[in-house]
């Protein structure tokens, strides 16, 4: 590999690094997203939640993730009785399908427990159980996060949710089934806002206030206390928990520190495009050096001399004057289109020195010279000579190229 490619792989590691430098310097917003993920730190994810379970409720409960439907889970994955386990799930909305839903119902029929804590839920649901769900009415409670509090049954423990602003409450209930556990209360009154759904051997808890699970109110004692009397209404051994935040294989690869952090997952990202870029590029098919192909040389010149030399070492001076006036005669029928069969023509004569620019005798001293010669079978060097230098006499006043 050449200088400049280490030099431009180093460059581009430093910038990399130092982009990760900056951005991890940087302070960044907080996310008030509400997740409610188990692996989430935000205000609004549950990752303490999670992690306080064992703590919160007795020793004896064994808790499990899962992140299947409830279909799939109930049909094909569950390991525990109904009647020994209970379903736990948090979310800003709880997404069921009709099957979901059946398999569910069964499972609290034949003596499971399901907890949802959510601002939504399916209709499909709450049409089953009889029960409905909406926003406090604004015009009647004016309810605000310092005017509203939450209280559970009978305990006079009040807790203010101060980055609440969805007030969900149940506006119908199914009296011969359904016991009021805990209530949001505003201007005086105080509504349901969670609740026991008995159905067969099992039960169903609906609550309505997902952020008390949240990271941002669970480092805070009262809302602390509060969750944890929420949630220790299960009774059963086997808690099963609803993991939406996808399998636990996917955190456990060995890149998990530099993809949790933003700046070294962005500068990571940035070295793999750049390796690609690079890869793609070396991949081509490299030039080969294109080898210099010089013109052949004009070797007219030196073809003409070995030719002449070849005639004069062979010492017949009358087949050079033949090919001297051969050549000469080529060049005016060429250069001036005359037909040069009859050299003794008048006609000829005159046209010949009209197109070569000479005097009409002189062009006719010439051809007399060359008709002379032209069936001369002896001659010698000195009139090889005297017709070279006529006919280049007038080749030059002709401007014969």
């Amino acid at each position: 590999m050449s200088k400049g490619m280490w030099l431009g792989i180093i460059l581009l590691l430093m910038v990399l690094v130092g982009i990760a430098l900056i951005d991890a310097s940087a302070k960044r917003p907080i996310d008030w997203r509400e997740s409610y993920l188990f692996k989430d730190k935000i205000p609004f994810g549950t990752y303490v939640f999670r992690e306080e379970l064992p703590r919160v409720m007795p020793q004896d409960r064994r808790f499990r993730g899962f992140h299947e439907s409830y279909y799939e889970f109930l049909t094909e994955k569950i390991n525990a009785k109904a009647s020994e386990s209970s379903i736990v799930e948090i979310a800003e909305y709880i997404t069921l399908s009709k099957e979901d839903v059946r398999e569910l119902l069964s499972y609290v029929e034949q003596g499971g427990e399901v907890f949802f804590s959510s601002k939504f839920y399916p209709e499909i649901l709450l049409d089953t159980l009889g029960v409905q769900i909406a926003e406090l009415d604004y015009a009647q409670f004016r309810p605000t996060p310092r005017t509203v509090h939450y209280t559970l049954g009978n305990d006079t423990a009040r807790i203010y949710l101060d980055k609440v602003k969805d007030f969900m409450v149940f506006t119908k209930l199914n009296q011969k089934n359904t016991t009021i556990l805990g209530y949001l209360n505003a201007r005086g009154k105080a509504i349901p806002n969670f609740v026991k759904i008995t159905r067969g051997k099992g039960s169903i808890y609906l609550h309505n206030v997902p952020a008390a699970f949240g990271n941002y109110y669970l480092l805070q004692e009262k809302s602390y206390n509060y969750v944890t009397k929420l949630i220790n209404v299960l009774q059963h051994r086997e808690v099963q928990l609803k993991d939406r935040g996808g399998a636990p294989e996917a955190a456990m690869t060995p890149l998990r520190v530099i993809i949790q952090k933003p700046g070294l997952a962005q500068a990571w990202y940035m070295l793999l495009a750049g390796l690609l870029l690079f890869m793609l590029f070396r991949s081509k098919r490299q030039q080969r050096p294109v080898p210099v192909i010089l013109p052949e040389p004009n070797k007219s010149k030196e073809f003409a001399q070995t030719i002449g030399n070849l005639y004069y070492e062979n010492g017949s001076p009358s087949n050079i004057i033949q090919k001297k006036i051969e050549y000469f005669l080529f060049e005016i029928r060429n250069n001036f289109q005359l037909d040069t069969l009859d050299l003794t023509d008048e006609r000829f004569i005159r046209q010949l020195a009209l197109k070569a620019g000479v005097d009409v005798e002189e062009a006719k001293s010439l051809v007399q010279l060359i008709a002379s010669y032209k069936n001369k079978t002896v001659s010698s060097m000195e009139e090889v000579k005297l017709i070279n230098q006529k006919i280049e006499e007038f080749k030059h006043k002709a401007n014969f190229i």
